[in-house]
């Protein structure tokens, strides 16, 4: 006699075919049956192969070429091809991207705007940066340290320090733990502002948070005591090195 338990496992695993093989078909109906996903698929791996490679050209051109074969390129494809573009400083290229996602009623995730931050970092753009972060926590996107660190460089390029720092302290607020290298970054910023004191508070954050001592950003700071003729600070830096050399 079939247990009322085994009949309840056996609906449930029914249903579970049921719902998977209607998604299957749904899937092969978006994508023009199975060799039309198959089609995807393949101009997909391409343009993951072009990111990879540098080649933002080619990757825009297998976009292009989906669109011509009536396969529409879905986030996966358009994030690769940011991609390409970010890695090749393509700053404008990568933004006409999100743009034409976003007309495609493609909602760009976090990679989508993670490469186009690094895309304006790298075209040396920090307004187009912020904005995209702006954006990014309007449309309840949360951005991570990758995202942060890339607005805190593109900040740092172009000598706005305290755009910097207040990207530093929005990490903090927002639970995204920071990293030595979004610290040094800001202590960089601070350096192109001579802000030599920001630096030392920079400094003081990284130890109150446990984190690795960063010899770069001790450089960077000391410098900048010396410059200005601070050499109590330099000492009492030169001492601190010292004594995590020491422990290591």
């Amino acid at each position: 006699m079939v247990r009322r338990g085994q009949l309840q496992r056996r609906d449930q695993r029914v249903r579970e075919g049921h719902v998977v093989a209607v998604g299957a078909r749904t899937a092969e109906r978006e994508a023009g049956g199975e060799a039309g996903a198959r089609r995807h698929l393949s101009y997909s791996g391409g343009i993951s192969a072009c990111e990879k490679g540098g080649q933002w050209q080619r990757a825009l051109a297998l976009l292009s070429e989906m669109r011509e074969a009536k396969l529409e390129p879905n986030v996966v494809s358009n994030n690769a091809a940011i991609s390409a573009c970010e890695k090749s400083g393509q700053w404008q290229r990568a933004m006409a991207l999100l743009s034409e996602m976003r007309e495609a009623k493609l909602e760009p995730d976090v990679i989508s705007c993670n490469a186009g931050i690094g895309a304006c970092e790298k075209g040396g753009q920090w307004q187009r940066a912020m904005a995209l972060l702006s954006e990014m926590r309007e449309a309840k996107l949360e951005p991570d340290a990758i995202g942060y660190c890339a607005g805190i460089s593109a900040c740092q390029k172009s000598g706005q320090w305290q755009r910097a720092l207040a990207l530093l302290d929005d990490v903090r607020e927002m639970k995204v733990l920071p990293d030595v290298i979004s610290y040094r970054l800001a202590v960089n910023a601070c350096e192109k502002g001579g802000q030599w004191q920001q630096a030392l508070f920079m400094l003081r954050s990284m130890c109150l948070r446990r984190l690795d001592a960063d010899f770069i950003a001790y450089g960077i700071t000391a410098g900048m005591c010396e410059q200005g003729g601070h050499w109590r600070q330099v000492l009492s830096l030169h001492m601190e090195v010292r004594g995590l050399l020491a422990m290591e």
